[in-house]
């Protein structure tokens, strides 16, 4: 009868296996995580044919959102509740910000799709999510970002043109500037003092002019926003924590201090941020 024997490893053959084990975990380490899941949580009832429409209004935009930025890096966690009789498809929405990242979208589901897909919210919500929470006092940031990216996602879901996207932020941000009544102190200083008031238009829609004047600089260099933060959400995302790291982290990406440089500005000039630079001199359209 022959004997069963455990084969005898030479020192070359657990060389060997250690250098395979090595760049296995490598190559795990390397290899780019799977695409970001879209998790649904309906909190109130709602029929097969409401989540139908529901389900894809969502899908469109996040991905224009992706079109525009390159993948989430997490999970988007989507939550619907119901609020109906309210005049528009989606009355409320806020970001989650905690263990899961995702958005709460308060609906009325007797609006059609194209209600939905026509409404702001949802690229504005989505957006939100590719930078970190900055906290209360950074507001002004955070939705101006939100802001802007609102119109150049609904751009890449072919809802507006650029002209009509221009013509959008245009009449905001004017209309913001007229209301903005702390001539004498910084922007990023009186938005606080904007937020306690209720006067979101015009702290939203401020923080939108960072956001323009830094693509109209990176458009100079052959570069943009989008750009930029496709690199930032690849690299970055779940790793910043606040302002000045978020701010800095943009200028490493695009190896420029364009966007400390337009923080320090918002920080220290006195009066609404400077914008006529970024509209044509022509008479504004009406959105």
């Amino acid at each position: 009868m022959t004997r069963s024997t455990v084969p005898f490893l030479t020192h070359t053959d657990t060389y060997a296996i250690s250098v395979k084990a090595f760049l296995l975990l490598f190559a795990m380490a390397f290899t780019p995580l799977a695409k970001a899941e879209l998790v649904w949580h309906w909190q109130d009832p709602f029929d097969a044919a409401d989540k139908q429409k529901l389900t894809k209004w969502i899908d469109r935009t996040v991905t224009a959102v992706e079109q525009q930025v390159g993948p989430y890096p997490f999970d988007v966690h989507i939550y619907f509740y119901r609020r109906a009789g309210r005049g528009q498809p989606v009355p409320w929405a806020n970001t989650r910000r905690g263990r899961v990242q995702g958005v709460n979208f308060y609906v009325d589901p007797s609006f059609s799709l194209q209600d939905f897909l026509r409404d702001w919210t949802a690229p504005h919500e989505l957006s939100h999510l590719l930078i970190p929470y900055l906290g209360r006092r950074n507001a002004w940031f955070a939705e101006g970002f939100a802001s802007f990216m609102q119109y150049q996602v609904m751009q890449q879901m072919s809802v507006l043109t650029e002209e009509q996207a221009l013509a959008r932020y245009r009449v905001r941000i004017e209309k913001a500037a007229r209301e903005y009544r702390e001539s004498t102190q910084p922007f990023a200083l009186a938005a606080p003092k904007l937020q306690r008031r209720r006067q979101y238009p015009t702290m939203y829609w401020g923080g939108a002019v960072y956001f323009l004047q830094a693509d109209r600089l990176l458009r100079q260099r052959d570069d943009s926003l989008q750009r930029v933060l496709a690199r930032y959400t690849s690299c970055c995302r779940t790793q910043t924590r606040g302002l000045d790291q978020l701010v800095a982290q943009l200028d490493r990406i695009s190896t420029s201090t364009l966007f400390s440089n337009l923080l320090r500005d918002n920080r220290s000039q006195q009066g609404f941020p400077r914008f006529q630079n970024l509209f044509p001199a022509t008479e504004t359209a009406q959105f």
